[in-house]
């Protein structure tokens, strides 16, 4: 039969063997969750390398279409509204343009004054002063008022003429056409995106 001073010396080895083992199980996993921090915080870092280089990749592509959709509407009257013109007037008004102007300039150099006008048309009794505005605001409708009394100051040659005034956008608030309806001027947009039309006519014809 075992001794018991054998047995006792037997199960000291065995702690201590018991003892390490579980050292170096506690130096592995140190390690291991050392390694693990560092390949996640890798890939973090390459997450985020790659999401901030995607970001701006699309805020540049982003600016570029937002750069292309302005200029497309700063030619929005020779595209969309300037074609339209004459036979919106010949529909509601019964009239053919005898001239028709785009983007109509008056200069006088001694006095400093530059002032474009977007589009114009004339009948025999009739003129139509045209302002087109990508983004319709109420401060617009003011100013719009204001530069048509420069035009007929401009060009003296259309005072005999009743002078009708036309707004003109890709579309319009229908608060905004109530406004435009108020103050007796045209709204011309897109009817329900399949034609420039006049969208307020009768409002302002019975006025």
């Amino acid at each position: 039969m075992e001794k018991l001073e054998e047995r006792f010396e037997r199960l000291e080895r065995l702690a201590e063997y018991f003892i390490e083992e579980m050292a170096d199980f506690k130096k592995w996993v140190v390690r291991f969750l050392s390694e693990y921090k560092r390949e996640v915080d890798r890939q973090i870092r390459e997450y985020k390398e790659e999401t901030n280089k995607r970001i701006e990749e699309y805020r540049r592509e982003n600016n570029k279409r937002w750069g292309e959709l302005a200029n497309k509407l700063g030619t929005i009257v020779e595209d969309i509204i300037y074609p339209a013109f004459r036979p919106v007037i010949r529909k509601y008004f019964g009239c053919e343009p005898e001239k028709t102007f785009m983007r109509l300039e008056y200069i006088n150099r001694e006095k400093g004054i530059y002032e474009e006008f977007d589009a114009v048309a004339v009948c025999q009794d009739k003129a139509f002063l045209l302002e087109a505005k990508s983004t319709p605001r109420e401060k617009h409708i003011e100013e719009f008022k204001e530069k048509a009394k420069r035009f007929l100051q401009y060009f003296s040659e259309f005072g005999d003429k009743k002078l009708i005034l036309i707004m003109a956008s890709l579309s319009f608030k229908e608060d905004f056409v109530k406004q435009l309806s108020k103050t007796n001027i045209y709204a011309m947009a897109y009817r329900e995106w399949e034609y420039m039309d006049i969208l307020n006519f009768e409002e302002v014809k019975g006025a």
